[in-house]
């Protein structure tokens, strides 16, 4: 009587124990990834969480959401949200610029999904007043090249058709400054 008590006993705690640990598998971020951003394979892993009600609002790992656009800044690590991501967005619209910047003038580990802006110093007379000029603000760092030994880094940046030109314009007589917002 008093075995199959026990056996009772340990096949109802793992019972509850399966009942109560249902984990899902979701998508996970590999890195930081930036509004304007397309999501590759290697942005993601799949990650198995325990979500009670709230899974509805994650991406399952069985959705196929390579090819589709992200539409809110994703940390390195964070679970993918269904509302952070949009097949529709108007690719059209976006731009791939690449900028030449000197080694000082980025932030340190300045990496594919971080979101700078850019401001622009004019080249001029040492002894002058410079004011510095913002081009465009939140801009999604797409990819930054090798640094090499010249000083300079070449970083590619995601911006809208009518921030192109007016950022174009600043780069013959301007130094270009990057600054990572959080």
């Amino acid at each position: 009587m008093g075995l199959a008590l026990f056996i009772i006993a340990l096949t109802a705690a793992s019972l509850i124990s399966k009942e109560a640990n249902r984990t899902v598998l979701v998508w996970a971020s590999t890195g930081e990834l930036a509004p304007g951003q397309i999501i590759e394979q290697s942005d993601l892993t799949a990650t198995s969480v325990l979500l009670a009600q709230t899974a509805k609002n994650y991406l399952s790992s069985s959705a196929q959401i390579v090819g589709t656009t992200v539409l809110n800044k994703i940390s390195a690590g964070d679970l993918i949200p269904v509302a952070a991501i949009a097949n529709d967005v108007d690719a059209n619209n976006q731009r791939l610029v690449p900028l030449t910047i000197e080694i000082s003038d980025l932030p340190i580990a300045l990496s594919r999904g971080d979101v700078i802006d850019i401001y622009a110093i004019a080249k001029t007379n040492a002894k002058e007043s410079i004011s510095p000029t913002l081009l465009v603000s939140a801009v999604s760092i797409e990819q930054v090249l090798e640094r090499s030994n010249s000083g300079v880094v070449s970083v590619l940046v995601i911006l809208e058709n009518e921030q192109v030109i007016s950022t174009l314009n600043y780069l013959t007589d301007s130094r270009l400054i990057l600054v990572r917002t959080r």
